[in-house]
């Protein structure tokens, strides 16, 4: 199917869209399947990002709504019904009753919401792990190590906050905690290309932070809602963190909403009776696409598709293992990823084939798969089929790629 070719391209180039080797627009997206201009022709896509765990249950997927039979918009400062819902429904799942959600609109600003939370309950700095990526504001950069050179936001400005960061090594010492006022960690390392930290490591370090009143911070934004099999990984880990951080498929994609669940007492220490807010804080499309969310999953067997996407991807991953050229292979639940020195031609090497996945790790040699949940089992395996076809395409990974077309 042939549509009019685009006449001009004004969209700024400083965005990940240059990862796919073309500039691609976007006809029409359900479940797992995509319909995309290639200039000018439409062609068929399998998505095995999930928009980077946005869309875990499929693009449009019909049971979970927000637009239908929409009866408001936006109100500055009263929140729609439906956010009662859904703060109700996370502590709840969360196990979780002593808490509040405090709504923001994406998840750099949640992040920065805990951050800000924890200085008011413990001023200090701020315990990372390296790999971490948790955003691109001023403070939510400068906790982040993966990808942080390529953020335009990386600017002398968030330089000047790094001295309120310390970092530590996944599976290292347990740091002196003297003067660290939170800790912040991802269970599995997403931008990082889908890594996971060690959990009894994790164990450790959380028992020594909660041990001596630190305060503990899940940034679950890109690993919750099932993207990992669970709704909450540290929670699935056994721990029990003072904050959780999440945003992407809370909506399924549908419009930006983070949540921070933090416990009631941290009210007490912020000690103000009022706090600003963002202007789209009480979108109500946004919380009716939550609501939708939450009452998908409380109705749908979503472990099996969780466990069914995880063993096709396990499979997978025996067949590729050491293959091609991959290394370091990572099966998370329903989510799969790999070290390759050609990972970024690896990408454009599947959009040639019809399957977008995409790079990950801090020098952008790992290969990142997260189909949705829903994806049919037939179309998983013939676009895992496409990967390993872009896979042997590459050749053998010790000639010259100069030499390759």
């Amino acid at each position: 199917m042939s549509r009019s070719p685009v006449l001009a391209d004004r969209i700024s180039p400083l965005d990940e869209s240059r990862v796919l080797g073309r500039r691609l627009i976007v006809r029409e997206a359900r479940n797992a399947t995509l319909l995309l201009d290639d200039d000018g022709t439409t062609r068929r896509y399998t998505d095995l990002t999930s928009s980077y765990g946005a869309v875990n249950f499929g693009h449009l997927n019909p049971d979970i709504t927000a637009h239908q039979g929409l009866d408001a918009d936006l109100v500055s400062g009263v929140y729609p019904e439906e956010a009662y819902e859904v703060a109700d429904w996370l502590t709840d799942r969360l196990g979780a009753p002593g808490h509040r959600v405090l709504y923001q609109v994406g998840g750099s600003f949640a992040v920065a919401s805990a951050l800000a939370l924890a200085q008011r309950v413990r001023r200090g700095r701020i315990l990372v792990l390296d790999g971490a990526f948790h955003g691109l504001g001023v403070d939510a950069l400068a906790a982040t190590s993966t990808h942080r050179p390529l953020a335009l936001q990386n600017t002398p400005w968030v330089t000047e906050t790094d001295r309120w960061i310390e970092r530590v090594a996944p599976g290292g010492p347990v740091p002196d905690l003297d003067g660290i006022s939170c800790l912040l960690f991802e269970p599995v390392q997403g931008a990082n290309g889908y890594v996971p930290v060690d959990p009894a490591w994790l164990e450790r370090l959380v028992t020594a932070a909660r041990s001596r009143g630190v305060v503990v911070i899940a940034d679950e934004v890109q690993a919750g809602f099932h993207r990992h099999g669970s709704l909450s990984p540290s929670r699935a880990a056994g721990l029990e963190p003072d904050v959780h951080l999440f945003s992407k498929s809370l909506t399924n994609g549908l419009a930006a909403l983070s949540a921070v669940v933090y416990p009631e007492a941290f009210d007490e220490a912020v000690g103000q009776d009022l706090a600003l807010a963002h202007t789209f804080q009480t979108s109500v499309p946004a919380y009716r696409a939550a609501a939708a969310v939450s009452r998908w999953l409380d109705r749908t067997p979503v472990a099996g598709l969780a466990d069914g996407v995880a063993t096709a991807l396990e499979k997978y991953a025996k067949q590729i293992a050491g293959l091609y050229g991959t290394r370091d292979v990572h099966l998370t639940g329903p989510t799969l990823s790999f070290g390759h020195d050609r990972a970024g031609e690896l990408v454009h090497r599947g959009v040639e084939r019809g399957v977008l996945v995409f790079t990950g790790g801090h020098d952008g040699r790992r290969i990142r798969v997260a189909p949705p949940l829903t994806i049919a089992p037939e179309q998983l395996a013939s676009a895992l089929d496409l990967l390993t076809e872009a896979l042997e395409s590459l050749g053998d990974p010790h000639d010259d790629p100069t030499e390759k077309e």
